[in-house]
């Protein structure tokens, strides 16, 4: 009976977090929209879009693993809270802004305050079980879906004008400072627990940095958060111009188009995403969401018709998306949950510099050899994922640390 009520207990609190990150999220969706049409109404150029989108992307990299580190030793309640509350000042800050700079200085601190994310997987981490771990990651993907879905929509609908921005950053910064409301007011106030213990393991403080990363294998599983990010990033760059070169598609085709992987992601996020692997592990996920994106990449290449690259692009964002939350799933096995916040903030912030690399490798190839070699160079990005986890990913389970059982095994 106990268990049950301590299930319940760990169930509730995961989807606690979820609502919570789903508010921001919408929140932060719902800016996406504005920014390529703000950015030219200030004076500034093509070359200013992509530098405001990489200035939160390096800031995100820079302090991601701050925020960790600081979760697992001040609880992550705490710093998610924070995060949230430093998101909706940066939205405040693009409602007002009536010059570049404010706008560059919104991104700036927007990707300063990205710690949420990371902070919120470890929280669902510690509050899951071992063998719920993959299902509890993919409430991860859901909110992202969620965001994804909702955010967009409401920011079009709630600009006024092609010029006139400040209702949709208004309402992004409402919605941030409710999620910090509620993570503030719901969330447990304790530090880093284990999901199946009803103690805590603050005992012995938090590895170092140096300490997580020297292990052998480690920094080769964390570059795959870079590789798989960097291509996802390039795809979402590559995609809207090829059908838009290729079919002639505007920006609502696009846009629905996207709608639609935000409603794939809520789905196989769920229950999907668990019962595979339940039956054959998150190794064996992980390679063939891997295998499936990377052929879709390939054949991209040489895909002419509607119908083909339609179905292709759906197929390579739906594989994609079950790739991170098994990858999720692996790291919180690896280290103890006292030292958990901070490497997901490591991954986050190797995360953060795929989401950097990847448009500009992309665009380097689309300019040497057309839509054919961009394709084809990303597909051999995620090519790397699929090596690591044939050659690597059973050798890292069998090194000597608490939270590392067989990863070729379901119970992972």
């Amino acid at each position: 009976m106990t268990r049950f009520i301590d299930r319940a207990r760990q169930q509730s609190l995961a989807w606690l977090v979820f609502f919570v990150i789903v508010v921001d999220l919408i929140g932060f969706g719902i800016v996406i929209p504005i920014l390529p049409f703000l950015s030219p109404q200030l004076g500034g150029g093509t070359d200013d879009i992509a530098f405001i989108l990489a200035t939160y992307s390096v800031a995100a990299a820079i302090v991601a693993p701050i925020w960790g580190r600081l979760s697992d030793r001040v609880g992550r309640r705490r710093i998610l809270g924070i995060c949230l509350l430093g998101g909706a000042v940066s939205h405040f800050l693009l409602a007002i802004a009536d010059t570049l700079w404010l706008v560059y200085a919104s991104r700036a601190v927007a990707g300063m305050m990205a710690g949420g994310v990371p902070v919120a997987t470890a929280l669902i981490a510690d509050a899951s079980t071992p063998e719920q771990r993959s299902r509890a990651m993919g409430l991860i993907g859901r909110a992202f879906g969620i965001g994804l879905i909702l955010g967009p929509v409401i920011g079009g609908v709630l600009a006024r004008s092609e010029t006139d921005f400040m209702l949709p950053c208004l309402v992004a910064g409402v919605l941030s400072v409710v999620a910090a409301a509620l993570a503030f007011v719901l969330l447990p106030a304790g530090k880093a627990r284990d999901g199946h213990s009803d103690t805590a393991v603050d005992d012995a403080p938090p590895a170092s940095l140096r300490e997580i990363v020297k292990r052998p294998g480690l920094p080769l599983f964390i570059c795959q958060f870079c590789f798989h990010t960097s291509a996802v990033s390039a795809s979402v760059y590559l995609f809207p111009l090829w059908v838009a070169n290729s079919l002639g598609w505007q920006a609502r085709e696009v846009g629905l188009f996207f709608g639609l992987i935000g409603v794939v992601m809520v789905v196989t996020q769920g229950n999907i995403l668990g019962r595979m692997t339940d039956r054959f592990g998150n190794l064996w996920v992980l390679r063939g969401a891997a295998v499936c994106f990377s052929a879709s990449l390939a054949l991209s290449a040489v895909a002419t018709q509607a119908w083909a690259m339609g179905a292709l692009g759906l197929l390579l964002f739906s594989a994609a998306t079950l790739c991170l939350p098994v990858l999720n799933t692996i790291a919180s096995h690896l280290v103890t949950p006292a030292s958990r916040g901070q490497f997901f903030g490591v991954t986050a912030s190797s995360a953060a510099f795929g989401r950097i690399l990847g448009p500009l490798v992309a665009a380097a190839l689309l300019a040497q050899g057309g839509y054919g070699l961009a394709w084809l160079g990303t597909s051999v990005v995620v090519l790397l994922v699929v090596m690591w986890s044939l050659v690597f990913g059973n050798a890292l389970a069998t090194q000597p640390a608490d939270a590392a059982p067989d990863l070729s095994r379901s119970t992972l």
